[in-house]
């Protein structure tokens, strides 16, 4: 990453609205007009050649139909126009929160399975028993695999993506044992790796 993400990432963790009072994006217009464009083409493609699949860009694609039909007030703030813009910001969330969290997830997964070998063994049978049951790996034979969806969870437990999250208070509370109290509006950091290998939350994982 330039200095300039680096200077623009310094700038939304400090506050939200910085970059916006600024007028500093979060991307470069380049990479934001290839999404744009990308989402765009794509859509216009399906609608002219009456294309539908079973994915993202066709939830969206509904969606804006839906939205079209509706009433709706621009001056409302509490209304949402699903504009161009929007739905590429949309399938930029989607494409970023992912990809590389699924290739990273999968890669640390294949690490524990080829140093426990117990474990790849037992995976492994359960895998091949779902098989001979479904006659195929697909979505609901993967929802039947319980081994592996706990591999999948202590994989992520011993190394979450996200090292900490950032939330919003949305209502006053009280912090048990403390004198401290959350307004409405307070960020909140949450120490996602910490509290994943402290034994007081996980004496067995």
């Amino acid at each position: 990453p330039s200095w300039r993400f680096k200077v623009r990432t310094f700038m939304r963790v400090i506050s939200d609205s910085l970059p916006s009072l600024l007028g500093v994006k979060a991307f470069d217009k380049s990479k934001e007009d290839f999404f744009i464009n990308l989402v765009n083409d794509t859509m216009k493609y399906r609608e002219d050649n009456k294309v539908e699949r079973n994915d993202f860009i066709q939830i969206l694609m509904n969606l804006k139909k839906i939205d079209e039909n509706m009433e709706i007030d621009p001056n409302n703030e509490s209304h949402v126009i699903l504009d161009d813009k929007l739905l590429a910001a949309n399938t930029f969330i989607f494409f970023i929160a992912g990809f590389e969290t699924t290739a990273t997830t999968l890669t640390f997964s294949m690490f524990e399975l080829a140093v426990n070998q117990d474990i790849q063994n037992k995976l492994r049978q359960e895998v091949q028993t779902t098989f001979k049951k479904y006659g195929a790996i697909n979505y609901d034979s993967t929802k039947d695999m319980d081994y592996l969806d706990r591999v999948i969870s202590e994989t992520l437990r011993k190394y979450p993506i996200a090292g900490s999250l950032i939330r919003r208070c949305t209502k006053a509370w009280q912090v048990p044992g403390a004198k401290g109290k959350l307004e409405v509006g307070d960020r909140v950091v949450i120490p996602v790796y910490p509290i994943h290998h402290d034994p007081k939350y996980y004496p067995e994982p």
